[in-house]
């Protein structure tokens, strides 16, 4: 039987857990336009020769990416909210990448593609771009991808695994021919989402909490 939310809450090491990653989110959350907009947007990139370019002539596939990006972990939420250990395992795997992106940007950056297609997503330039809705050198690797694959990998269900996994295959294959992202960008993501969620787990396993009530394989 899993965890329940009143039983979490009982355990002392788990409210830390807990607010500490939350904290380390809402620092991210505030850090990113910030550091997008004051150190990469002028920091030096190069372009990438991608091969997958001479197969796809540019489209906007703006609108269904967004729906993908929200809907995906909307759908995620509405059926692990009742799971705290899902919960906070999901939190613990976006923090970490989302920081481990920071860094893959600063330390290996790009300029976006020729012939880019800017995605046209709300949401992101209002809290990632600080507005600046022409943002489009975060690039290595692909925040939209490394998402969509987490939820992959923490989802038990078969149905929604599939769905998660299908979800991340095409969004990487319309951020490409987008131009949004190179193909580099969509591997990347995958690897370092599947690095961190083994690492998040294998830390995890050490705590009492998850040893005595495991909800993750």
């Amino acid at each position: 039987m899993s965890l329940t939310w009143k039983e979490a809450f009982k355990d002392k090491k788990f409210k830390i857990y807990l607010a500490a990653w939350m904290l380390g989110l809402v620092l991210f959350i505030f850090f990113l336009p910030y550091f997008l907009n004051t150190v990469i947007l002028y920091k030096q990139g190069m372009q990438i020769d991608d091969w997958s370019f001479k197969l796809l002539t540019p489209r906007n596939w703006s609108v269904p990416i967004f729906l993908f990006t929200i809907g995906a972990p909307t759908i995620f939420v509405l059926f692990n909210f009742k799971e705290p250990l899902v919960i906070l395992t999901s939190i613990q795997c976006y923090v970490v990448v989302s920081f481990a992106r920071m860094m893959s940007i600063y330390l290996f950056t790009l300029e976006a593609p020729e012939g880019i297609i800017p995605l046209v997503d709300p949401f992101l330039a209002k809290v990632a771009y600080g507005g600046n809705e022409a943002f489009n050198k975060d690039l290595f690797f692909s925040g939209h991808a490394s998402t969509l694959f987490l939820l992959f990998l923490l989802e038990k269900r078969v149905l929604l695994k599939r769905f998660f996994l299908m979800s991340t295959i095409l969004i990487g294959l319309l951020l490409v021919w987008q131009r949004v992202h190179y193909t580099i960008d969509i591997l990347g993501a995958l690897i370092v989402a599947w690095l961190v969620f083994r690492g998040i787990a294998w830390l995890n396993l050490k705590t009492i909490i998850y040893k005595s009530h495991l909800t993750l394989k």
